[in-house]
């Protein structure tokens, strides 16, 4: 199951470059980052020793926009901490849950891997506190995969006829067009929350 294997500190090695695997986050650089609706870093986002950390705040979003790709991230929230990563997102709205697909990792009342309640994950992980657990998520045309530590946990279908009846009965009804941009913006938030070897590949 490798529900909490640690997040190892890794570099790319030449295979990987080969296949077109990029860093998002290599334990020294938020370059490739800025905070929502700004043009620069906020302070609730800090590296520190070779993760990336945040007490709570303003989201975290990658400069460039991603269509169908691959990411990897290894995560870990203290005791009471939320977490959740967003992708296809714009910063039109008031918040990154308007526009952006979502995949949950901690929280009250948060099922791991899962996105907003849209899709049921296949089965639950109990959250342990300040262990280290990998995270994926697979987007390639309209269809997306949430995987954690190695076990796929979910799997949708964008626009399909059951995702359009699930988002008209859920809160997400209330944002115009709601994970229908075929591209966007990597987005990372939450608070008491540890972020390392944030990877990413096209596909």
């Amino acid at each position: 199951m490798g529900q909490t294997v640690a997040a190892e500190g890794q570099r790319l090695t030449a295979y990987e470059r080969s296949q077109g695997w990029r860093y998002l986050f290599d334990g020294e650089s938020l370059s490739d980052w800025h905070g929502y609706q700004m043009n620069k870093v906020p302070p609730n986002w800090q590296v520190v020793e070779g993760v990336l950390t945040s007490g709570g705040g303003p989201a975290l979003v990658s400069a460039e926009d991603f269509s169908d790709f691959e990411l990897l991230f290894d995560w870990k929230v203290s005791a009471g901490g939320s977490a959740e990563v967003y992708f296809r997102a714009n910063e039109d709205g008031a918040a990154p849950g308007e526009s952006g697909l979502l995949m949950q990792l901690a929280g009250p009342g948060v099922k791991m891997a899962g996105n907003g309640g849209l899709t049921e994950p296949f089965r639950d992980i109990t959250l342990q506190p300040d262990v280290w657990y990998r995270g994926k998520i697979v987007v390639f045309g309209n269809q997306v995969e949430h995987w954690i530590s190695g076990d796929r946990m979910l799997n949708y279908m964008i626009d399909s006829p059951d995702w359009r009846t699930t988002v008209a009965g859920s809160g997400f009804k209330d944002f115009k067009g709601y994970g229908l941009d075929r591209a966007g913006r990597i987005v990372l938030a939450g608070r008491s929350v540890i972020f390392k070897n944030i990877k990413i590949k096209k596909l």
